[in-house]
């Protein structure tokens, strides 16, 4: 009996010890500029520009060192063209679903992304967001440093996983594989760290 009650209590004391040593879980704020083009197999000749995205994040960890990171970001994302009609400015709410590994402030993050297309406009400004696919999949991988009071920054890159634009697209834009490219700096700040 007293081996009961002893296996008892060294289980209860190392389940409160792992707790005591998983960080609180956060919610925070994300900024992030980014340089964007669009990759293609064929004529297309796409130039970089700025894109821009700001939401929120969380972190649920797991562990000390492993955390699932989602975000919900609104992005602006410019694809510009050397041939000025084939121009879109497109606004996306992202979805990044990111595992986490936590190294002493280092972070490494990997996952996918959903893309869920808000508008799309030409460089005339009118409305082409029947060229656009409304949910577009991507791939990110990143790697950043985050302070002990929630302070972060951070760089990843986000490729396309399946075209921007419908294979139906009347234009050029349409007859090719086209899938966005991006590299982000992206600066954040976790609450209730």
């Amino acid at each position: 009996m007293k081996k009961s009650f002893f296996t008892l209590g060294l289980c209860i004391a190392a389940i409160g010890a792992a707790h005591a040593q998983q960080p609180a879980n956060t919610v925070g704020i994300t900024l992030g500029y980014g340089r964007t083009n669009l990759r293609d197999n064929g004529p297309y000749s796409s130039v970089n520009h700025s894109a821009y995205q700001a939401g929120l994040n969380a972190d649920v960890y797991f562990s000390e060192m492993f955390s699932f990171h989602p975000e919900a970001l609104y992005t602006l994302q410019y694809f510009d063209a050397s041939n000025e009609a084939y121009s879109r400015d497109i606004s996306y709410i992202n979805v990044p679903l990111l595992a986490r590994l936590h190294a002493s402030g280092l972070f490494f993050e990997l996952g996918p992304e959903v893309n869920f297309a808000l508008t799309a406009k030409n460089e005339a400004g009118d409305n082409v967001k029947s060229d656009v696919n409304t949910v577009v999949l991507d791939y990110v991988a990143g790697v950043g440093y985050q302070l002990g009071s929630g302070l972060g920054i951070g760089i990843r890159y986000d490729g396309g996983a399946t075209n921007v634009f419908k294979n139906n697209t009347s234009t050029v834009i349409g007859n090719n594989s086209l899938k966005s490219n991006t590299f982000w700096l992206n600066l954040s700040y976790a609450f209730g760290k």
